[in-house]
């Protein structure tokens, strides 16, 4: 009796402990907003290592040894299942023992060989090479300079430069005038101007004093300079202007029109009411007559048509 009240309860609590499993299985649930839980910490697993996929795991493996080699050999080697005698001992030795052994002076050092300290001669110029060939001469391959002649080639180079740029310089600044110069000339230009066109100028005034007898100095003086500015102008304007020039393109060249007629009969060669033979369409008794309809064909007129019809 007292077993079988024992064995109820422990089954009772058993269901009881299940019950709490599958409500906490389901409150933690990844990806869910009735998880209690958000961070986790580093060391903590959500997943055991047995439910990782073997594939992920060797690709894991793979890619920390690809970003974190040992190049040096400094990490512990893992444990492998041969039992084969390693031919050379001393390399499945770390680098940290080895390093042991050479300073307690049980291991040599390896010393690295050094290179011979010699000197090839060289050659510098072409006729050295030329010399070599024939044989009264060595082949020098020595890139040895002398800073002398570095100095003087680079002095050379600097005063060729400063004669082209001072040459270069002259040619663009030839018709070149400071602003002062430039001002002189325009007054001088006008200057000479005014005395060449005295007696232009002399007969517009008189013309302007005719008709307007009232005017000022002033008055007079500007409207002397305006008509013989635009008497200057209407001048020039002549001399640029083409006389067969309008305002009109010419398209002589462009538009030529490539015309070809053809002529046809669009009626039929039968015996007439008459009894002669010729064409319905026209009555022409004459069979190899060009036709009594024209078409007119362009050439080069745009072709819409497809190749498909």
């Amino acid at each position: 009796m007292f077993i079988k009240e024992a064995y109820e309860r422990r089954q009772k609590q058993g269901e009881g402990e299940q019950e709490i499993l599958s409500t906490e299985q389901k409150i933690h649930k990844i990806g869910s907003i009735k998880n209690n839980k958000v961070n986790y910490d580093k060391d903590e697993q959500f997943f055991s290592k047995e439910d990782i996929p073997q594939k992920a795991l060797q690709i894991k493996q793979f890619i920390q040894t690809f970003v974190d080699p040992d190049i040096l050999g400094l990490r512990k080697k893992q444990w492998n299942y041969s039992v084969s005698v390693p031919k050379n001992p001393l390399s499945e030795e770390t680098h940290e023992r080895k390093l042991v052994k050479i300073k307690l002076g049980l291991l040599d050092h390896p010393i690295p060989k050094e290179k011979p300290n010699k000197i090839y001669v060289g050659t510098e110029t072409r006729d050295n090479y030329q010399l070599a060939k024939k044989g009264s001469d060595k082949w020098n391959i020595s890139v040895e300079t002398n800073s002398v002649d570095f100095q003087k080639n680079l002095m050379n180079q600097t005063k060729k430069a400063k004669n082209h740029s001072k040459a270069k310089e002259k040619e663009i600044i030839k018709n070149y005038l400071k602003p002062i110069e430039h001002q002189i000339q325009l007054q001088q230009n006008l200057r000479s101007q005014k005395v060449n066109e005295k007696d232009f100028r002399a007969q517009i005034r008189q013309e302007y004093l005719i008709k307007n007898p009232a005017a000022s100095q002033q008055a007079t003086d500007g409207a002397v300079f305006r008509l013989a500015y635009e008497a200057h102008l209407s001048k020039n304007q002549q001399q640029i202007q083409d006389k067969n020039y309008t305002f009109m393109p010419d398209m002589s060249k462009t538009l030529k029109h490539n015309l070809e007629y053809k002529y046809y009969h669009n009626g039929v060669w039968q015996k007439l009411k008459d009894g002669s033979e010729g064409w319905s369409c026209c009555m022409n008794s004459t069979y190899d007559s060009p036709g009594c309809i024209k078409i007119k064909l362009d050439k080069n007129r745009w072709d819409y048509s497809s190749f498909t019809h």
